[in-house]
């Protein structure tokens, strides 16, 4: 099945639906025809849905109605279903344009089934009956005639047509461009072989709403939870999850059934010999449940299944499909659309086995739920009316009903199923005497009571792919449910289905469930998993990990699929683990080797109760029994130390900076208390000492964040205390760093604080070893670090003082890695300059030789200390000390591994080296002394001098005097960037090899000096500085200027000299090189003549751009003197500047430059475009 192709249809046909039923409902609503005078009561019927839903809900509700029945019809085309023998969406011929309806309509030849005008027909054929497109008339009135035949067959389909969803039918039917033509083509005869086809056009369907409501924050409508929570589930694993409870049922009551040969993915437990099962007496007996159906996908396969064994129980073939849907197949569903669909399924399937099938006018028995309307009173009064007993929990039942499309199958009845059912029938009797007035009323409840009866009936399998819905996703009224009837499993819908699924299957019954694997492991799930632990039996467990569903990539969405036995546990389980492997098909035939080869290596047996001797109760079936005792008898990590949480600010933007972003002289580095303080904020994925990025305001002790309504001050007799820490969520595994004493720490930058002197150095060591991957990441596989799993790490402490010493030096490795870039505070040259020798390439052969010693000499600390812990914890059998070099967490900008050896990218560190370089122009930087020089609000040339203490004459190199360093095309100005790179380059490398350093650099960096400046400088120093430049670029709106300022020299005087010393200058320039190209344009050779056209031309195209900019963006602002705050750091500053600055997407951009307007603590009046 093309899938790829499928979606394209469906959403196109989505979209052509939703433009021409909008078209239509606006001609309707807008003229008075002669037709539309005759059709009052659909119209009057058309308003009230308007008034009720809206008008986008009415035309969405016709726009998916006329697909879905389109949709049925070509797959009963295809599949020579249709009860009138004819097609009715499908030509007879690949030669013939027409539906065959049509065709045959032509012939005269109209099924005696269908309820229509003949003689209006043939007379729009004819040509007797006026009309624009007779074709076109006759096939509506055939297709409408068929859907109303077919709502005796189909009623939750195709109700009969004689309302608005006619009307607003769209009006090309005909055409190679309808929509009839759009589902032909669209669904070709090869993937209608299939029923699945119709689940996966329904998801392909409501794909794009998904992604709107997915983009939208906050809690979700229930309108549109059916759309964000809908997947199709890839077949295998349904016919895992129906082969494992359906299958294994029948097989309990049948041990010698030979179902076993068609059921594939068929687990046996552990050991079959207990005799507490559910009997049966006939597989009409057996129930099987699809509490959240969809479109059907479960139950369909759950058919295919069941139809073997009637088969095999010597059923008459004919029989079968009617008993399975009458008896066997239920399914609950909130999505009318769904449901529908799910229905449609199902009567297909039976109609493949039974041609017959359609004449028994079998129903199936998809419920779906429909919102209670009467009101509390109403209610009363009625029963009241009636002479018949409300009982308090019908009326609870009742209020609960009326959240029915939120609620859905979550709604655990409280009233007996034996109640219930009494009150239906008193009020079927109260039926035959009720008035006009009473009549709606009692219907409505007896339906709302008929929604009830399913929820409160045991079944005796549940098979289900739930919705996967995290709590902060939940409505008001969902949330509120959840947390009330559901309080070990209210963080995600997911789990809250597991708790109903259970409590809804009768004793001894199966669950079969695939949902995300969080619930196994994550603090939030604790109670659950203690529940499920002790109550149910652990049957089988496919650990599927990301990429399960074909359509969704990554490691966000991991998932486990599961068969539950309602019993005590008193077995082991089957567990295989599938996290490794790096797609559904791969995972698919995994399983399958799994189930034939049990010892493979990743197919486990666990008893259950093993589980409880973890701390948190996580489902680590994998762990060795050595594992687990060390679990069982070793102390926990917060015996040693305290492990904490710290501030959560709840607003970024406002309270924590980049700390280049701001005044050096305002930044507590050293330990005082400024403005703005050391803050960590977790980052990637790096050992031992890094990701200082950030500093957070806490001027006056926190003054401003304390008055702060949101924000979260946790653990504050911590702050500034020397920690370990690690990223509370991370693309790969639990990276732990050293903090030295300043710090404060937020929620994404856990921390870990010492009881007794020296722990944390042992901790920081023990995290980064191979263990943390056998106990950690069995507490916390999910890439979410928390708090309390880190606390329950089991530790077992060790004298042996190698192990400081090694932990020492990795730190220093690290810490000399991370201060060898710009980005850290402690910065003090750059590597090339500091192992200067005659020639540059001397001097990165040097650099080279030293940092891959430094890096294999961190990678040795590392496997011994592998070795070390591993013997500590007695796992020499189990881990090997090996660490892979891609793990190494040095020089991950300069370096990658090949073939298991250390490249360095030669660009990358020479773009280093160019950084360097601007940043000594600028007098950021110095060759006459190591680190900051200049890096606080408003400096000059002078402060400069006075911090390296040298006049200018006797500098090495001299800064930039005016802070402007033009970036041009070509050497148009005396001290542009290129000029001084070569200045700089002479200075710090002597001018003997001048020109052979700067072939190296060009070399490595790929290209010359000035198409590097222009093309690549400013994205690579954006990048270097994650999107808070310190270096900004004034560019003119084709790009044909550009210079360079640093943010911290930055004046109000900035931009009136950029206009006048640079701009202004350099568009003179351009006029009298234009001049000279036209003298050479009269009297040159032809040649020389042809060039000069050219130049002038483009002289003409650079002259338009910076006049422009000149008068429309420069010269307003240099009027207006504007002044920067550092303080308000470069997100709010650098849009200050409107269109002078050169776009940054994620900086200035339009979606970025509307956030930054939405803050309510700066002026937004100074935000420009």
């Amino acid at each position: 099945m093309n899938t790829t192709q499928l979606k394209r249809f469906a959403q196109e046909a989505r979209v052509k639906l939703l433009q021409q039923v909008e078209a239509k409902l606006h001609y309707v609503t807008s003229q008075d025809t002669a037709a539309l005078r005759g059709q009052v009561a659909t119209l009057n019927n058309l308003n009230n849905q308007i008034k009720l839903f809206g008008k986008q809900g009415v035309i969405d509700k016709v726009a998916y109605t006329w697909f879905n029945r389109l949709v049925a019809l070509r797959f009963m085309d295809v599949n020579g279903y249709q009860p009138i023998g004819m097609s009715v969406v499908t030509p007879a011929t690949p030669s013939d344009v027409s539906p065959q309806i049509l065709t045959e309509a032509h012939s005269g030849n109209i099924p005696s089934e269908l309820n229509i005008d003949k003689k209006l027909l043939f007379d729009l054929l004819d040509g007797r009956q006026p009309s624009g497109n007779p074709d076109n008339d006759v096939y509506r009135m055939l297709l409408v005639a068929v859907c109303n035949n077919l709502s005796h067959l189909f009623p939750f389909l195709f109700e009969r047509i004689e309302d608005y969803t006619e009307l607003l039918l769209p009006d090309d039917l005909t055409s190679s461009f309808s929509i009839v033509n759009d589902i032909v083509t669209g669904m070709v005869e090869e993937d209608c072989q299939e029923v699945e086809i119709i689940g996966w056009l329904y998801q392909f369907y409501i794909s794009e709403r998904k992604d709107e409501v997915f983009a939208k924050k906050g809690a979700v409508k229930k309108e549109d939870i059916p759309a964000v929570t809908q997947l199709f589930t890839p077949r295998w694993i349904v016919e895992y999850m129906v082969q494992n409870t359906v299958g294994k049922l029948w097989l309990q009551n049948r041990p010698k059934s030979r179902i076993r040969e068609y059921m594939q993915y068929y687990i046996e437990s552990a050991s079959d010999n207990t005799t507490d099962y559910l009997k049966l007496e006939s597989i009409e007996e057996l129930t099987l449940l699809d509490p959240a159906c969809g479109s059907g996908h479960i139950l369909v396969y759950g058919f295919e299944l069941l139809y073997r064994i009637y088969e095999e129980e010597g059923y008459n073939p004919n029989e079968i499909p009617g008993l399975i849907i009458e008896k066997n197949l239920f399914g609950l569903e909130i999505d009318e659309r769904a449901a529908q669909l799910a229905g449609f399924a199902l009567m297909m399937k039976a109609r493949g086995y039974n041609r017959r099938f359609f004449q028994e006018e079998i129903k199936p028995n998809i419920l779906c739920f429909s919102d209670f309307t009467l009101d509390e009173d109403t209610v009363k009064a009625l029963f009241k009316q009636l002479q018949i007993l409300l009982p308090i929990t019908l009326e609870e039942d009742l209020d609960l009903s009326r959240q029915a499309t939120n609620l859905g199958s979550l709604i655990q009845p409280q009233t007996s199923i034996q109640t219930l059912e009494e009150i239906y029938n008193q009020l079927t009797g109260a039926l035959e005497s009720s008035d006009l007035f009473s009549r709606p009323k009692i219907q409505g409840i007896q339906k709302a009571i008929a929604q009830l009866i399913p929820l409160h009936t045991k079944y005796h399998c549940i098979v289900v792919n739930p919705p996967y819905m995290g709590g902060g996703k939940m409505n008001e009224e969902l949330s509120v449910f959840v947390k009330q009837n559901y309080p070990d499993s209210k963080t995600d819908l997911m789990a809250c289905f597991m708790e109903a699924g259970l409590t809804s299957i009768h004793p001894e019954g199966f669950l079969g469930m695939i949902n995300q694997h969080s619930w196994m492991f994550l603090s939030s799930y604790e109670k659950l998993r203690g529940k499920l632990i002790n109550n149910f039996q652990f049957d089988t467990l496919l650990h599927l990990g990301p990429r399960t569903f074909p359509e969704i990539g990554g490691e966000v969405v991991q998932n486990a699929s599961f068969t539950f036995f309602k019993a005590k546990p008193f077995n082991k389980g089957s567990f295989v683990r599938l996290v490794d492997f790096e797609n559904s098909e791969l995972k698919r035939n995994k399983t399958l080797e799994a189930i034939q080869n049990p010892k493979c290596g990743w197919f486990y047996t666990k008893n259950q109760k093993d589980f409880e001797k973890i701390p948190g109760n996580p489902i680590g079936y994998w762990l060795s029994e050595n594992i687990v005792n060390i679990f069982d008898n070793a102390l926990l990590l917060s015996e040693y130390a305290n492990v904490k949480q710290g501030l959560a600010t709840a607003d970024n933007n406002r309270f924590r900076r980049n700390w280049q972003e701001v005044a050096i002289n305002r930044t507590s580095l050293n330990n005082e208390y400024l403005k703005w303080m050391p803050y960590n904020s977790g980052g990637d994925f790096r050992k031992w000492y890094g990701n200082q990025f950030y500093v957070v305001n806490w001027e006056n002790d926190g003054e401003e964040i304390n008055a702060f309504a949101k924000s979260v001050i946790r653990n504050r007799h911590y702050y500034f205390k020397p920690s370990i820490s690690w990223s509370k969520i991370s693309s790969s595994s639990l990276s732990v760093r050293f903090y030295p004493q300043g710090f404060i720490f937020d929620v994404a930058g856990c921390s870990i604080f010492e009881k007794e002197e020296g722990v944390n150095k042992y901790l920081l060591s023990f995290l980064n070893t191979k263990l943390k991957e056998a106990l950690i990441e069995s507490i916390s596989p999910t890439l979410n670090y928390e708090v309390g799993q880190i606390a329950a790490t089991p530790v077992i402490i060790s004298n042996n003082k190698k192990l400081h010493l090694i932990t020492e030096n990795c730190i220093l490795l690290s810490k000399s890695d991370w201060d060898s870039r710009e980005t850290s505070w402690d910065f003090k040259q750059n590597e090339l300059v500091r192992f200067k020798s005659d020639t540059l390439e001397k001097t990165f052969n040097r650099y080279m030789e030293y940092w891959e010693e430094q890096f294999f000499r961190l990678h040795s600390n590392e496997e011994e200390l592998n070795r070390q812990f591993i013997e500590i914890y007695g796992l020499e059998d189990e881990l090997t000390p090996d660490v892979p070099l891609e793990e190494i967490t040095i020089l991950q900008e300069e370096t990658t591994i090949e073939n298991n050896e250390l490249v360095f990218y030669t660009d990358e560190v020479f773009a280093q080296f160019v950084s360097y370089a601007v940043g000594c122009m600028f007098g950021r930087y110095s060759l006459d002394k190591e680190g900051l020089i200049l890096a606080n609000q408003g400096e000059t040339l002078q402060d400069y001098l006075e911090k390296v203490d040298r006049t200018e004459d006797e500098l090495t190199f001299v800064p930039d005097g005016d802070n402007i360093i033009p970036i041009l095309d070509d050497e148009w100005f005396a001290d542009d960037i290129v000029t001084r790179f070569h200045a700089f380059l002479k200075a710090s490398f002597g001018e003997e090899h001048f020109h052979k350093n700067l072939s190296f650099v060009e070399e490595c960096l790929g290209k010359d000096m000035r198409t590097y400046f222009t093309r690549d400088f400013y994205k690579d120093h954006i990048r270097r500085y994650k999107k808070r430049p310190i270096y900004w670029m004034f560019s003119s709106p084709q790009g044909y200027f550009n210079v360079l300022v640093y943010l911290h020299r930055y004046t109000p005087d900035t931009i009136n000299r950029i206009l006048n010393s640079y701009l202004k200058e350099f568009i003179e320039k351009l006029k009298m090189f234009r001049t000279q190209q036209e003298h050479i344009e009269v009297v040159g050779s032809v040649t020389e003549q042809n060039r000069a056209r050219r130049e002038i031309d483009r002289i003409n195209v650079m002259l338009e751009d910076c006049m422009q900019y000149e008068t429309e963006i420069l010269y307003p602002l240099a009027t207006e003197r504007i002044a920067l705050d550092l303080d308000d750091g470069v997100l709010v500053n650098y849009n200050k500047l409107g269109s002078a600055v050169a776009w940054v997407d994620g900086l200035n951009d339009k979606k970025t430059k509307k956030k930054v307007r939405g803050f309510d603590w700066i002026d937004v009046t100074q935000i420009r475009d």
